[in-house]
């Protein structure tokens, strides 16, 4: 009766065993293992070692590719103000800023601009027009404005007709031309017209020429 006994609870207990030791070798093992200390503090090191400039410096290089200087100068103080003491970014920031006047001259050289302050030197105060013996005589005052004598004064008439095209122009001087006009002096012109044209609708006058 001993043995057969014994020999059951053996069988009890060797079913209960095996699925226990079953699943613990049937877990897989792990293939990939996390990066060790070492790894990681190096890792960190690497990211925090990264020029932060370097960002405004490579989208300045492109804008300058592209032309856009003013906003490459941009993204080079920024990236300036990041690192101040980086020479490569300065040589770049010297550099864009001789391109952009180079090109800017280039572009006035085919567009140019000119600005100045409004001066004017003479006033044309009153003008009028009378016909005597088949000719057009128009007529005015002229003043000198600026803070200067003005001599050889000449000035132009123009004829146009009622589209405003002009049909004939004369020349003309002050009563006393070589005398000139000393600032805020007036004189009167007189421009006649010799068998002026038929059609004529208005007139038109100006200063042309003066020393």
């Amino acid at each position: 009766m001993k043995r057969p006994l014994g020999t059951l609870l053996f069988c009890l207990l060797i079913p209960a065993y095996l699925p226990a030791q079953l699943s613990i070798e049937r877990t897989p093992p792990r293939m990939f293992q996390g990066p060790t200390t070492d790894q990681a503090q190096t890792s960190g090191i690497a990211t925090s070692s990264i020029d932060p400039s370097r960002t405004f410096v490579d989208s300045a290089r492109t804008m300058i590719v592209e032309q856009k200087y003013d906003q490459a100068k941009e993204a080079l103080r920024t990236a300036l103000r990041i690192a101040p003491m980086n020479l490569e970014i300065w040589a770049l920031y010297d550099e864009t800023v001789t391109a952009d006047y180079v090109e800017k001259k280039r572009r006035e050289k085919f567009s140019p601009i000119i600005d100045g302050d409004i001066t004017p030197v003479f006033s044309i105060n009153r003008i009028d027009s009378y016909i005597e013996l088949d000719t057009l005589f128009v007529v005015g005052t002229l003043q000198n404005i600026s803070k200067g004598t003005r001599q050889k004064i000449v000035l132009t008439a123009r004829i146009l007709d009622e589209n405003k095209r002009e049909l004939r122009r004369e020349t003309g001087t002050l009563l006393i031309p070589e005398r000139g006009l000393m600032p805020n002096e007036s004189s009167i012109f007189e421009i006649p017209f010799k068998k002026f044209p038929p059609g004529g609708k208005s007139f038109r006058v100006e200063v042309t020429s003066y020393e």
